[in-house]
């Protein structure tokens, strides 16, 4: 079988790994537009920060991975024609024959169009290490930043900012609060205090009104007031890339993704797509979105192939929406969907918010703060959010599984927990949460 991989991200190493795990004589191929892969993204701002030593520390996956897997990787080799009909890629100028196909196309960072913006020092940040070694210059260059966008990405970059000793950072959305499209406002609150205290700027939410070069500057215009900095990052969201799926015939769904189906078939039943590319789907109540997230893309390189290789045997069930970052001494972490938005899209919601410690103070415990969002005709969780300075990833992947199974809350709340006076309490947090939910 001969298997020709579109794109060159974690999930395009994934899926390789797997299908010549699954099958020992396929014929496989990665094309890239990049003259290097096998790197971690979620590790960019760590390197930028200079917790990662070094760029070449990040790679996970280097040349011997590929030879000792006989998987062939062509950099820097755009694949410009999909021939459907034929089952034929071109590539470089070469044709590829295929049996199966898996895109990766990844997504493309964007900048809203703002009045007055012309390229110089207006930098981006994404999958692509050519981004990040550009912010890495410009970091060293200079001392004062705007950041537009208060997400993950922004945050971290704050964070890398600080770290670099700069006089001034600026962090501006057009939502309410820090994270406001992971967090409700309550948990938005505990992070933004200690953000604040650190010294960055938060503008929320911020009207931009222009942003213009003056005289060396960038030049933030609002309403108010102007910032003059250095430069300015835009942490703004990112794109799909589907140019080659629509040149190609491909559908591309509803939230300008590529459309795929529970196997993760394209239309073409030979094209699979993943990653930041295909369009998903929330695993609450199977409605459309995007999702962007490194966690998406293994799973999904890894059903793709799957489903490639042994014929659809894997479902792809949708996503949670798992989420977690470290930033400013804080773990946070989300999942499922926010009150805010679950009561927007029609939702009787119930909730509870739960400030407890992770252990005995005695032992050394953090103070955790949770929010669980429940829906009320079903008694099941559809979100959850937490803020603590450790122990929150394990509490998220278990509210991961429960609104996966929609596990009723009266029941979650009674399943076994492990204790120990160090790592732990007799009255879990998350259970404690659990038992603050009031339908009435």
């Amino acid at each position: 079988m001969k298997v020709c991989i579109v794109g060159g991200g974690g999930g395009a190493n994934n899926a390789a790994n797997v299908t010549r795990s699954l099958d020992k004589d396929a014929q496989i191929d990665i094309f890239t537009t990049r003259d290097e892969i096998g790197y971690i993204p979620c590790e960019i701002p760590f390197v930028l920060r200079g917790v990662v030593p070094s760029w070449e520390d990040s790679f996970a996956f280097r040349e011997k991975f590929y030879q000792q897997r006989n998987i062939t990787v062509h950099l820097n080799t755009e694949v410009t024609d999909i021939l459907r009909k034929e089952k034929r890629l071109v590539a470089g100028g070469n044709t590829y024959d295929y049996d199966k196909v898996i895109l990766d196309l990844g997504g493309s960072p964007t900048i809203p169009p703002i009045p007055g913006l012309d390229g110089w020092n207006e930098l981006v940040l994404s999958t692509d290490l050519r981004y990040a070694r550009t912010l890495e210059q410009a970091i060293s260059r200079y001392t004062s930043a705007a950041i537009v966008g208060a997400g993950m990405i922004g945050l971290e970059i704050a964070e890398v900012f600080l770290e670099k000793s700069y006089s001034t950072i600026y962090s501006l959305d057009i939502l309410e609060n820090a994270l406001g499209l992971l967090l409700d406002k309550e948990m938005a609150e505990v992070l933004e205090q200690r953000i604040k205290e650190r010294g960055v700027e938060l503008i929320l939410p911020a009207r931009i009104e222009s942003i213009a070069t003056r005289e060396g500057k960038k030049i933030v215009s609002l309403p108010d007031r102007e910032l003059e900095v250095d430069f300015v990052l835009f942490a703004t969201g990112s794109r799909p890339n589907v140019k080659l799926a629509r040149k190609a015939g491909i559908e591309v769904g509803e939230t300008g993704a590529v459309a795929v189906n529970e196997y993760l078939q394209t239309s073409d039943p030979d094209i699979y797509a993943i990653g930041d590319c295909m369009e998903n789907s929330d695993a609450v109540r199977g409605s459309k979105i995007l999702y962007q997230t490194a966690t998406n893309t293994a799973r999904s390189g890894k059903i793709a192939a799957t489903n490639l290789t042994l014929g659809n045997v894997l479902l792809y069930e949708g996503t949670t929406m798992t989420f977690i970052t470290e930033i400013f001494g804080y773990q946070v972490g989300a999942v499922g969907f926010t009150e805010s938005y679950a009561r927007e899209n029609g939702f009787d919601v119930c909730t509870s918010i739960t400030k407890t410690a992770t252990r005995r103070r005695l032992f050394g415990g953090k103070p955790i703060h949770i929010k669980l969002i429940a829906d009320r005709s079903s008694h099941t969780l559809i979100g959850g959010q937490v803020v603590s300075e450790e122990s929150v990833a394990g509490q998220i992947d278990k509210l991961s599984v429960a609104i996966a199974e929609k596990i009723p809350v009266e029941r979650l709340s009674l399943i076994d927990t492990c204790y120990s006076p160090p790592v732990n309490t007799a009255y879990a947090p998350l259970t404690m949460a659990l038992d603050n939910i009031r339908w009435a």
